[in-house]
């Protein structure tokens, strides 16, 4: 184990491709964790539809179980739910069905102030997780931030958009914890024989293999002392892998 990230020896490309996909792995179970909380939003809004109706609130009570579930079963999520698209519901402007782990372990509802005419109201629909997935519809991962809202702590929001007949309903979402993610991704990160770091779209460390790259700090490729190598880890989102020249 490299804990500065200079060692003896080489790093190939083999082994830098190998831990690019296995960082990749904890991300895709925890949107994985968020598919059937997804599946069963986007059922219960085709469903008023087909009614003939707009959904309303106590529609949505049926998915608190799945979210709970979520977190129980993966004990990175400290926080799961759904954000809704402003406009969806019959009887809420803006609303979130969110359920959160709070640190005795017990699950209980988040609430936010979410009303805009509110003085300090919290405005998700401005928020990146939110309007990454409703303006290109695909999956995002906002941060790391910190969740003062919310967790309480530095974190990263896991957001899947969810459309339902061509239009954009909300996102399934999750908050996990910087802290907990790091201690999955660092070992594996630790076996590069150089220093490295996991990046996310800004080119902002999530986590490194050395104090040299600092968590939240941007790095840029091909700058002085900068890494020379960079390997997509999650292309979509894009988080990438980069890797200094062994020294």
């Amino acid at each position: 184990m490299v804990v500065d990230g200079a060692g003896r020896g080489g790093t190939t490309a083999g082994d830098v491709a190998t831990v690019a996909a296995l960082l990749a792995g904890p991300v895709e179970r925890i949107f994985g964790e968020l598919r059937p909380i997804a599946t069963a939003f986007a059922g219960i809004v085709a469903a008023a539809t087909a009614a003939g109706r707009r959904p309303v609130v106590a529609d949505l009570a049926g998915l608190r179980p799945l979210a709970d579930a979520a977190m129980g079963a993966d004990g990175l999520l400290v926080g799961a739910g759904v954000v809704l698209e402003p406009g969806l519901l019959a009887d809420a402007d803006r609303y979130l069905e969110w359920r959160q782990r709070g640190r005795d372990g017990r699950y209980g509802a988040l609430v936010l102030d979410v009303d805009p005419a509110s003085e300090d109201p919290y405005d998700y629909p401005e928020m990146e997780w939110f309007r990454v997935p409703r303006d290109e519809r695909r999956r995002m991962v906002g941060g790391p931030y910190f969740d003062y809202r919310g967790a309480d702590r530095f974190a990263l929001t896991f957001a899947l958009p969810v459309v339902v007949d061509g239009v954009f309903a909300g996102v399934a979402g999750a908050d996990v914890p910087l802290a907990v993610l790091e201690a999955e991704l660092l070992p594996v990160l630790r076996r590069i024989r150089a220093r490295a770091a996991l990046v996310n779209h800004e080119s902002r460390v999530v986590t490194a293999n050395t104090p040299h790259y600092a968590t939240g700090a941007r790095v840029r490729p091909g700058g002085p002392g900068e890494p020379l190598e960079v390997v997509p880890a999650v292309e979509d989102l894009p988080w990438d892998l980069l890797v200094a020249a062994a020294g």
